[in-house]
């Protein structure tokens, strides 16, 4: 995670008009629930431990950049996430095939699972410099990372940056 923080450090000299991550709120971001209440939140910790329980600690390997709609209209900067092993994408469609079963209100996905770090949000618009920086290092590799268990957040959002509250941690 240091190279990521380092790799995102000479970034934010680039380009002021990106709201960059703080390295402290690197996370990778299985499912987006959106605002839940406090059942929302009990059924949710019931769900989650469901679709971790038969998961052992596992490696993925951060490398790419990119863009989410797309590098010509950047909203979102992201660093790709590769889990060759699909436990990633286990997690997510467990969860996302047990929502619909529920009776709580959540923001359920419909676009397919893109494992990534966000590393810059655009406000407004970005300059041609971050794009090509950001286009030339597209390969840029970060190295692999143990995942050993799953945090369940609340976000805070405030005007400094989000804070990332555990919720429950599941240990793999």
């Amino acid at each position: 995670m240091k190279k990521i923080g380092k790799f995102t450090e000479n970034l934010r000299r680039i380009d002021q008009n990106v709201k960059w991550v703080k390295p402290a709120n690197n996370h990778l971001t299985i499912y987006f629930f959106g605002e839940i209440d406090e059942t929302g939140k009990d059924v949710l910790e019931k769900t989650i431990q469901a679709a971790v329980e038969e998961i052992a600690p596992f490696s993925v390997s951060a490398g790419g950049l990119s863009a989410f709609p797309s590098m010509k209209r950047p909203r979102v900067f992201w660093i790709g996430i590769e889990n060759t092993t699909g436990e990633l994408n286990r997690i997510y469609e467990y969860i996302k095939n047990d929502l619909p079963l529920k009776s709580i209100k959540v923001n359920i996905e419909t676009r397919d699972y893109t494992p990534h770090l966000t590393i810059g949000r655009v406000k407004g618009r970005c300059g041609e410099g971050i794009i090509t920086e950001l286009s030339s290092n597209h390969e840029i590799e970060f190295g692999k990372f143990r995942i050993k268990s799953i945090v369940f957040y609340q976000s805070i959002l405030r005007r400094e940056g989000p804070l990332y509250k555990p919720i429950k941690i599941y240990e793999l």
